[in-house]
């Protein structure tokens, strides 16, 4: 008697990957730190690269407010 296959050794692999991509968001990383983010959270800078947004904030503040500036006496 033949053994009967499952669902799932049924399934072609490739089917199988393209439904894994349909639902696992692709992973793209934050321009400044290099750590993935999400696409639905992240912002976007000004070179159109994809940004953390407290990435993004601190970069804009040290280049306002660099630490090498004098301080006021």
């Amino acid at each position: 008697m033949k053994k009967s296959k499952t669902h799932f050794e049924q399934v072609p692999l490739e089917l199988v990957k393209v439904a894994e991509e349909a639902v696992t968001p692709a992973l793209i990383s934050c321009a400044i730190c290099a750590k993935p983010v999400v696409l639905e959270k992240c912002k976007i800078d000004e070179n159109g690269h994809a940004v953390h947004e407290d990435c993004y904030f601190h970069k804009l503040a040290a280049r306002r407010f660099p630490a090498s500036s004098k301080k006021r006496k």
